[in-house]
């Protein structure tokens, strides 16, 4: 039976190779799926006197997955920041869109009506006919002010929602991976691998590491423990929680303590969210609203003293051109609430365009200076400052996304090219295990044949 033994396992070790190439082609497009290997070893020969060690066969002592961890390491380490760029990129790129520009929908041009309905009226500053649309001009400029200020306030608490989701997202992972780690350690114990469950388990920790940097280490006794700056936030079958501050400022532990975020997709919503450019820190979304409200102040704080200083049509000494809410500097909603003064949304002859009290109905002096000022105290150039700083800084956006998108395509080519399943190297292998499986068949027919041979016909002859 020695050699029918050998040729039985010869078969089997065939035929778990065979299930094993089925495993791979059946998750060929599984996400995560690492490539699985059978180690395939010889048997402990048996050792006949005066002849030496005769085999005794093979066998399939292991099933291992096909990856390696150092790359795994330098994909996580690579995802934090690109998860950052993506979202700083995108987030930038709906502030451009905001402000619109270059467009008809945009400061630059509600600025060139408002002033050119000026120049029209300094024209004959009598007729209310070209009074009429100054006030229609002004008005769609302050309304464009102020729905610019309110689509900013708007995305601040998109990315509230943004965040809060986020946080739900990184607890739930942390309680996901958890369970694995119970799971593995709890299937490996008699030394086997888990490997399907480990694949799981990384995928969970790609994820992660796209919305926070994180490190994952495994000790020698299976222990698994995942940190965020150092700090555990899994410790193998413990789960700390994060949690948002109160008011948005940070990711904080459980126990209130600041978790230290270098970079990854919450990162880059906390820059987006807090950032207000002040000792070169990162310019979000609180730096242009702060620009935005003192374009507004400054505006219109220009403007009016201005205007105090011409007469109305009756002889009248003018009064502040553009108001705010009381509110306004206490909550720092210049922005949000300038509009035209209510004297000249109710009478129109309230908008001082003469220069002298006495004057005639045609003096446009002080409606001159007003115009003049566009070009002494330009808004354009502070619209221009903005947006020229939002182009830099999405233009860094992009960038920095774009090269971090290359560093970890080239990461994942290789991890692809150790962990991936090829469909033709899978064929190659079944065809492999194929006809080693046959050819174990086979021996297992001659030595059957031999057996009864030995068995049955010896002994025979001269019967």
């Amino acid at each position: 039976m020695f050699g029918f033994n050998t040729a039985v396992k010869g078969l089997l070790a065939s035929q778990r190779s065979l299930y094993i190439v089925n495993h791979n082609i059946s998750n060929i497009n599984t996400k995560g799926y690492s490539r699985q290997q059978g180690v395939q070893r010889a048997t402990t020969p048996f050792h006949m006197t005066g002849v030496g060690m005769l085999g005794t066969g093979t066998t399939i002592e292991d099933i291992i997955r096909m990856r390696d961890s150092y790359i795994d390491f330098k994909y996580w380490n690579e995802n934090a920041p690109k998860g950052e760029w993506i979202v700083k990129r995108d987030g930038l790129e709906e502030l451009e869109k905001l402000f619109g520009e270059p467009s008809d929908n945009s400061f630059r041009k509600y600025l060139d009506d408002f002033y050119l309905a000026l120049d029209n009226m300094s024209k004959n500053p009598s007729d209310m006919s070209f009074r009429e649309p100054v006030k229609e001009n002004v008005l769609a400029l302050t309304r464009h002010i102020n729905e610019t200020a309110k689509r900013l306030q708007d995305m601040k608490k998109e990315q509230e929602f943004s965040m809060e989701t986020m946080e739900r997202r990184i607890n739930d992972l942390a309680i996901q991976i958890t369970s694995l780690n119970k799971q593995i350690y709890a299937t490996e114990l008699d030394g086997r691998k888990a490997n399907d469950l480990r694949d799981r388990r990384e995928l969970l920790i790609d994820e992660l590491s796209e919305i926070v940097d994180i490190r994952a280490d495994e000790s020698t006794d299976g222990k698994y423990v995942v940190s965020i700056g150092g700090v555990s936030l899994v410790d193998h079958t413990n789960t700390f929680k994060v949690k948002l501050a109160e008011d948005f400022s940070e990711l904080q532990w459980s126990n209130g303590s600041k978790v230290s975020l270098r970079s990854g997709q919450l990162k880059g919503l906390l820059d987006i969210y807090n950032g207000d450019g002040v000792n070169n820190s990162y310019r979000g979304i609180p730096y242009y609203m702060d620009r935005l409200n003192q374009f507004a102040r400054e505006f219109a704080e220009s403007f009016n003293n201005q205007h105090k200083e011409g007469y109305t049509l009756d002889g009248e000494q003018g009064e502040d051109f553009f108001v705010f809410s009381e509110e306004a500097e206490i909550e720092d909603s210049w922005a949000a609430t300038i509009t035209l003064h209510d004297d000249i949304l109710r009478d129109l002859r309230n908008i001082a365009a003469a220069g002298d009290k006495a004057g005639d109905a045609e003096d446009a002096k002080n409606l001159l200076k007003l115009i003049a000022l566009r070009d002494e105290k330009s808004p354009d150039d502070f619209i221009k400052s903005i947006l020229s700083n939002l182009a830099v800084d999405s233009l860094q956006g992009r960038r920095m996304s774009e090269t971090q998108d290359v560093v970890l395509r080239n990461i994942q080519s290789k991890r692809d090219s150790i962990q991936g399943v090829s469909y033709d190297e899978e064929m190659a292998d079944m065809v492999r295990f194929q006809h080693s499986y046959v050819a174990s068949a086979r021996m297992i027919s001659t030595m059957d044949i031999i057996m009864d041979v030995t068995i049955n016909r010896l002994g025979l002859v001269g019967r």
